[in-house]
């Protein structure tokens, strides 16, 4: 199922990772930001949740591997706009998130990129799946509850979380 696209003022409302004025070194041949510059930002801003869900205590134990991504442009983002990251996060397994970051363009007020993913968390010593530890989902349950609050859902219809069948 596929959800509209959220207003600027509900993405706003999701996780701010960080604020960035685009520098000129970003710049590609047609005048406008380069699309491997948003998937920087977006990685950076990833990382950055990563950090603030709590695996700092879990280094070296626990991490998380990217699964897949989808990635939307929707409108320009030109050197100088000030720009802001801004994570949800949609659903999990036990092992899995189900989430998505938005590049809000705070220059033009518009949402400029979605870039919606699927996570594993994993075992670092075994590299395999591991279930999140108790305080990573939970904070997870918190924003995946604040996510559905502020209106924002999955956007391509096509990512989904699989849960391993009953035996």
């Amino acid at each position: 199922m596929t959800a509209a696209l959220p207003s600027f003022a509900q993405a706003h409302q999701l996780l701010r990772s960080f604020d960035r004025v685009i520098p000129p070194e970003f710049e590609d041949g047609n005048g406008h930001m380069n699309v491997m510059h948003y998937y920087g930002l977006h990685g950076e801003g990833l990382w950055q949740m990563h950090r603030e869900l709590g695996y700092g205590p879990h280094a070296g134990k626990f991490g998380s591997f990217a699964k897949e991504q989808h990635v939307r442009y929707l409108r320009e983002v030109l050197v100088g706009h000030e720009v802001s990251i801004h994570v949800g996060h949609l659903g999990r397994t036990g092992k899995a998130l189900h989430g998505i970051s938005y590049l809000l363009n705070l220059s033009t007020s518009e949402v400029a990129n979605s870039f919606e993913f699927l996570a594993v968390n994993v075992d670092l010593q075994s590299r395999r799946p591991a279930p999140f530890p108790d305080d990573i989902a939970e904070r997870l349950d918190a924003r995946i509850a604040a996510t559905a609050a502020a209106g924002v859902g999955p956007e391509y219809g096509v990512l989904e979380l699989r849960t391993a069948p009953a035996v």
